[in-house]
């Protein structure tokens, strides 16, 4: 009888290194409750508005995009994709480039610095970190 509730004791305990572990992984954005966003305030209003990250992410890529001059003239042509990391805190960072040449991963690092501060997505009420996958497509027109 004690030996049993000993090695049940030893289950639970064992059971429960998972769930923690499972916090402390990023979830990936598909999978969350509630999507990170930017928050902006109006200046002259004091309107505050909820702007979903997807849609943020767009127009900064847009804003801050520069095809790097030495790709013009070799010619270079690619997609890099960028994984993103969004933290607890919903600080934004790289975690890793794939793809492209060297010199067109090197403009989709740069594209995001100065990204400014999010608010974190959340998982049950609690914010999470988060990985994003944002494909950078470099076409030169013709």
């Amino acid at each position: 009888m004690k030996a049993s509730r000993i090695l049940y004791l030893i289950a639970i305990i064992f059971s429960s290194f998972p769930l923690l572990a499972q916090e402390e992984e990023d979830i990936p954005f598909a999978l969350i409750e509630k999507h990170p966003y930017y928050v902006q305030t109006d200046t002259i209003t004091g309107e505050i508005k909820e702007i979903p990250f997807k849609k943020f992410l767009d127009q900064w890529v847009m804003k801050n995009f520069q095809y790097p001059e030495e790709a013009i003239d070799k010619n270079i042509q690619g997609r890099v994709i960028v994984i993103l990391k969004i933290d607890r805190k919903g600080k934004l960072s790289i975690k890793e480039v794939k793809g492209g040449d060297p010199l067109l991963q090197e403009e989709a690092c740069r594209i995001f610095d100065g990204f400014p501060q999010l608010s974190p997505a959340l998982q049950r009420g609690k914010p999470i970190g988060i990985v994003y996958r944002y494909p950078i497509a470099f076409k030169l027109s013709q």
